[in-house]
């Protein structure tokens, strides 16, 4: 007789929140990588352009970590326009707060929330934005109803999510910790940084939102790092899904899995000694 594992909601929602929390100081360290003009900022800017922000615009962005796209949408809406930017981890809100002040940005407003409880009128946005955070969700088909409810008659919606591991070469690592650990993938179908990487499940679960108007596409989002060795800390420090499969191992064991990633990088280093990684990320826009 076979066990089949369960799923529990909460130790999963508390998990997420306490694993960005621990990420929130890497994201600090490593925000120059993260947010590279070829890196986060594609898929910000790419992000407005599909939602049709103008100025005046009210907008929400879901999952927002330290402030994207909330930041390059304030910025979008001005005058006038103001965006309601929420997360889970208090750690990242506060750097993202920082980063508004930083740029002069009196018009976002920050507010601790778990995505899958936010609760708006009717007719409250524009538009909602989310960058990399729908695939962390357990009930993603209700979430969106919800942020259609939110919208108003003809506001837009537009997310972005991670494609396929084989298509995200920053994902190198996972096939290397679980046969290097001979451990099981976790089940499919659970939450995860490439749930929605299959772009006709993605559409089919906004269209069953209730939105119209689908457009979908793809984008490539490069991170870089001067070392092979930085490229492994970077993961360790902003990627908890990856970085927690050696979590409970011996510190010989975790050491020599991470040597094993680091080598493995070697196809993807640069002349000047780097790594430069290729990342899909899949975009979709709908209206209400």
């Amino acid at each position: 007789m076979t066990s089949i594992e369960t799923f529990d909601l909460v130790a999963f929602k508390e998990t997420q929140r306490s694993d960005w929390q621990l990420a929130a100081p890497g994201w600090r360290r490593w925000y120059d990588v993260l947010e590279a003009e070829l890196g986060g900022q594609v898929v910000s800017k790419k992000l407005v352009e599909v939602a049709g922000l103008k100025p005046g615009d009210a907008v929400l962005d879901v999952a927002t970590g330290y402030g994207e796209p909330a930041l390059t949408a304030a910025r979008a809406v001005r005058p006038g326009g103001h965006v309601v930017a929420t997360d889970i981890a208090p750690d990242l809100l506060a750097f993202g707060r920082e980063r508004a002040s930083f740029a002069g940005l009196d018009n976002v407003e920050f507010r601790e929330s778990d995505a899958e409880t936010l609760e708006f009128p009717d007719g409250t946005f524009d538009a909602v934005l989310s960058r990399q955070g729908l695939q962390y969700l357990p009930d993603v088909a209700g979430t969106l109803k919800r942020l259609h409810s939110a919208l108003k008659g003809g506001g837009r919606l537009a997310a972005a999510v991670w494609g396929p591991p084989d298509a995200v070469q920053y994902a190198l690592p996972i096939p290397i910790i679980l046969r290097e650990l001979s451990v099981p993938p976790p089940p499919s179908g659970r939450p995860g940084p490439f749930a929605l990487g299959d772009t006709k499940m993605l559409a089919q679960l906004v269209a069953n939102a209730g939105f119209g108007d689908t457009e979908i596409g793809t984008l490539t989002v490069i991170y870089e790092t001067a070392s092979a060795e930085d490229f492994t800390q970077w993961i360790r420090d902003v990627a908890p899904p990856i970085a927690k499969l050696t979590n409970g191992q011996p510190t010989e064991v975790a050491d020599r899995v991470w040597r094993e990633v680091t080598a493995a990088w070697t196809p993807l280093l640069t002349a000047e000694g780097g790594v430069r990684t290729s990342n899909q990320a899949i975009w979709v826009a709908a209206t209400k």
